[in-house]
């Protein structure tokens, strides 16, 4: 087993028992590090903060566990879809339904079994059924690309062995244009020895925190933009909890020090296709099973598609496809089809650049006119120059189509477009000519 591995037990282990503790004891214990510190007073809620005036708190799902108020900062609008990492059991996710409202929906991620029991028992008690918790390990999330307006999360990334992962895994799930509010615990400086490889202090998120400016550059790298930091405080351990891990020399070169615990809450935003660039190319035979995916999702058919390819262009963002669309030609004529976008791509014009394109092609193959069939978006296609004609005025080749004839519904409106074919003058094609002899001299 592998010491991620391990560690990951160790933290399933403990968050175990803390499901079934009081908030007060957790409070008082380091984040649920154990007993070690639970009469200290002076250490009792030194990491956590009160969530008790945010709208949609739920004392019952308030363990004490947190380092921050990411729910807070988040900027969460009604109708949103949060997802709400280490979700624990549920209290940021019920603060987040608050603000998302009954048209919203938040969903919590934890991968500790108790929590999520807990958790759902909590929601379940509450009616809420716009919050769902699902169990699985954040570094991959069970949640699909491009699902979430907002990522929340409160003290759990810093339990998290490769966190670099988590970002990318926070990336994939992001909307473009959307954001992410965590709080979590960074360093500045380095640990001694003895809190570094304390097992019970990892588990109470200070051993396992890394250096602020590794943290917030592991952000910066995953493609971040906007990175801010709402929040930043000092945490300060007392004596009583140094002294069970290091010996009273290293407690007082260590308050002599530069070292620094504190946590902070940072937002960060996905670049939206307006900043990241959209990429068009051609499709290839090794590109269907991803097209057949995305045209499935949209509802189109994939029965009669080309496995070929042919005449079709597919969009990416970031190595993702988002985009396709292609056109069928028979001689003179061409039916475009397989027209979709990812929803969470559909702001960004990408299908008027993939048809635009299209046309363009169509017309350096002499294509004379582009017919479409459409049972949802002929406003959309009359915008593109496309104009709604009679079934019995589509040319032969195209009617006696597979899809035209048997996979589109007979109540499906039919378009047509004419492609002009590109003009070019006489004396044009001559300077051209000239230009393109060897050694006239202007080539």
């Amino acid at each position: 087993m592998t010491t991620d591995e391990l560690l990951k037990n160790l933290v399933r282990e403990k968050y175990t028992e803390v499901a079934t503790q009081s908030k007060d004891f957790n409070a008082a214990s380091c984040c649920g590090c154990g007993p070690s510190c639970e009469t200290d007073g002076e250490f009792l809620g030194i990491m956590a903060e009160d969530y008790t005036k945010l709208n949609g708190y739920v004392a019952d799902a308030d363990l004490g566990l947190g380092c921050g108020l990411p729910t807070q900062f988040a900027q969460i609008q009604e109708g949103d879809t949060v997802i709400d990492l280490g979700s624990g059991a549920g209290n940021d996710a019920f603060v987040a339904r608050a603000a998302t409202g009954a048209t919203g929906k938040v969903i919590g991620v934890d991968f500790t079994e108790a929590m999520i029991v807990k958790a759902r028992a909590n929601a379940e008690k509450l009616g809420f059924n716009n919050v769902e918790f699902r169990q699985g390990d954040i570094e991959a999330m069970p949640v699909s690309d491009n699902i979430a307006d907002v990522i929340v999360s409160n003290c759990v990334l810093n339990l998290v062995p490769n966190k670099a992962n988590v970002f990318k895994e926070i990336y994939r799930t992001l909307k473009p244009g959307g954001h992410f509010s965590i709080s979590d615990i960074v360093l500045e400086g380095e640990l001694p020895a003895g809190l570094q490889h304390a097992a019970e202090m990892y588990a109470g998120c200070v051993s396992g925190a890394i250096q602020k400016s590794d943290y917030l550059g592991l952000i910066e790298k995953t493609g971040f933009v906007n990175i801010t930091l709402q929040k930043d405080r000092e945490i300060v351990l007392p004596d009583s909890i140094l002294a069970e891990y290091i010996s009273s020399e290293e407690i007082e070169a260590y308050r002599k020090g530069n070292l620094g615990i504190y946590s902070i809450t940072v937002y960060a935003d996905k670049p939206s296709p307006a900043a990241a660039e959209i990429q068009i190319r051609a499709a290839k035979p090794a590109d269907k099973e991803v097209v057949a995916e995305l045209l499935q999702s949209a509802g189109l058919p994939t029965t009669d598609l080309n496995p070929a390819l042919s005449n079709f262009l597919l969009a990416f963002v970031d190595g993702q496809l988002v985009g396709t669309a292609g056109v069928e030609v028979t001689g003179d004529y061409g039916l475009l089809r397989s027209v979709a976008v990812k929803e969470s791509f559909r702001n960004f014009k990408i299908a008027k650049r993939l048809v635009n394109d299209l046309t363009k092609q169509m017309r350096l193959q002499w294509v004379k006119e582009l017919y479409l069939i459409t049972t949802t978006a002929e406003g959309y296609f009359s915008k593109q120059g496309f104009e709604k004609v009679e079934r019995d005025a589509v040319p032969a080749e195209i009617a006696q189509s597979q899809q035209f004839s048997g996979l589109c519904p007979s109540s499906a409106t039919v378009m047509k477009k004419s492609v002009e074919k590109p003009k070019i003058k006489l004396l044009d094609l001559e300077q051209a000519s000239s230009c393109c002899t060897p050694n006239s001299g202007c080539c």
